[in-house]
């Protein structure tokens, strides 16, 4: 290729070894991470939930936590699934129909409940643990150990 420069020599420059740089590839990882906040903010999490737990997810160096507040709430009837990134429980409460006389007003929690997360890291899903504890659901995720870079001699 000749370039023509006012003033200068012409002269010829081998394009072969330039690398092509595209600004859409340093935004790869935004795009990415906005559809995750936008899965959840939309997510169908709550659709046929009759109630919302409450709870917490933090995350450390290691691993996520996340403590979901379910009083009354058997173990058998809960349900913890992961699909990639994405983390659900989904269950079920129950409450005895107890006591004579015509039921005015409650204001107890009962029905389906699905609380959905993506988490931003892949986890190590076989490390997952959870136990149910004075009402209170305790799963903890360890991060999944990244990729070990391999040397390869030359032969």
């Amino acid at each position: 290729m000749t370039i023509n420069t006012p003033g200068k020599a012409t002269e010829r420059r081998d394009r072969s070894h330039w690398v092509e740089l595209s600004p859409w590839t340093d935004l790869a990882p935004w795009a990415t991470r906005m559809q995750d906040l936008l899965e959840q903010m939309w997510s169908p999490a709550m659709a046929g939930s009759d109630f919302a737990p409450g709870g917490e997810l933090r995350e450390t160096d290691e691993a996520f936590t996340l403590e979901l507040d379910l009083p009354g709430v058997d173990k058998k009837d809960i349900t913890i699934d992961f699909s990639g990134r994405r983390l659900s429980v989904r269950g079920t409460k129950t409450t005895e129909k107890e006591g004579n006389g015509t039921l005015r007003h409650s204001t107890r929690t009962s029905g389906s409940f699905t609380y959905e997360a993506i988490l931003p890291v892949p986890v190590d899903e076989q490390a997952v643990t959870a136990s149910l504890a004075d009402g209170v659901l305790l799963v903890t995720m360890p991060k999944a150990t990244e990729a070990k870079t391999t040397h390869v001699e030359i032969s």
